[in-house]
């Protein structure tokens, strides 16, 4: 982990998403705006298993599984990502600023903004292996100390290893409005389904996501109309990384539901696509809902890729 905050330079290489057809634009039911690969002269960039952007889709949050944070603002050229600058990476801090001692307490997997209109703020970031979810202060220049930590029902914190809280998402709409959404990667219930969590809000309780084809969930965010998005990854060495991208009515979201959604974009390694891990969303000027996905490289650039990619989500 890092010692301190520090200013990073982040190099952004645009790359087609079908390297076959670099001018095809529409995947599934999104329509892509564009990829940017990313490399940075540090061996703690990279990592990044949570993403949060801010309302105006100008501020960039990350967080790694090796303990660090990033923030950096997203310069937009013709409505298209093109560079991140005024970037700084920094360590996460427990309470009292006290440093996390291991990947055991390090170990971030997900971030959401409480409200995305603020310019500072409270930050929900979710840990595994020591399974918790803390509420951390932001602001334009980075990510402080941790002020709390959720309570969290018995059955979240009991998750084996790497397979717990691996997604959250702030419910802005629905029966569920007010409460923090947590789901686990591959913490599976009796019938095989993601278990989850609503944390807070008019009705806290459990619920599930349903599996499908094997996909473990790697993230997921709040849409700007208050549905839900989630990303997820499936990797076998004998077929290479899977990703999939699905949508979840706001209103399906409450205590005891088995949750679905629309498969949006699902792909294998055909595409340039890595281990992909972060997802956020936001309406830009044009007033188009924006998704933003980031892949986790493990800290292996040989093999591995740190990309950066947009889509546009059409509104129902």
């Amino acid at each position: 982990m890092l010692p301190a905050p520090q200013p990073i330079t982040i190099k952004a290489r645009s790359i087609p998403l079908d390297r076959d057809k670099p001018e095809r634009k529409q995947f599934g039911a999104l329509h892509w705006l564009g990829t940017l690969e990313l490399t940075a002269p540090s061996p703690q960039f990279g990592g990044y298993s949570g993403l949060a952007v801010d309302e105006s889709g100008t501020r960039l949050f990350a967080v790694s599984d090796a303990g660090n944070w990033l923030t950096a603002e997203l310069g937009y050229r013709g409505g298209r990502v093109e560079k991140l600058t005024g970037a700084t990476i920094g360590p996460l801090l427990g309470l009292g600023g006290q440093t996390y001692k291991n990947k055991h307490e390090a170990d971030a997997e997900a971030i959401t903004i409480a409200d995305p209109a603020a310019k500072t703020g409270e930050a929900y970031i979710a840990f595994e292996q020591k399974h918790r979810v803390g509420v951390f202060p932001f602001s334009g220049k980075g990510i402080g100390a941790a002020r709390r930590y959720l309570p969290l029902p018995a059955r979240a914190k009991g998750a084996k290893g790497n397979v717990g809280i691996e997604a959250l998402a702030v419910m802005r709409r629905g029966p569920a409005k007010g409460a923090v959404l947590a789901f686990t990667e591959e913490y599976l219930d009796a019938r095989g389904n993601h278990l989850g969590w609503l944390i807070g809000g008019a009705a806290p309780g459990q619920l599930t996501l349903k599996r499908r084809k094997g996909f473990a969930v790697t993230d997921m965010t709040s849409l700007p109309g208050g549905d839900i998005v989630v990303l997820e990854r499936r990797f076998r060495f004998t077929e290479g990384v899977k990703m999939r991208i699905r949508r979840v009515a706001a209103n399906a979201i409450r205590p005891g539901a088995l949750l679905d959604g629309t498969v949006l974009f699902e792909t294998d390694d055909m595409l340039e696509i890595d281990n992909m891990e972060g997802i956020a969303a936001h309406r830009d000027r044009a007033g188009r809902t924006i998704l933003t996905v980031i892949s986790d490289d493990n800290f292996n650039p040989r093999f591995q890729s740190t990309l950066l990619m947009q889509f546009v989500l059409p509104e129902k």
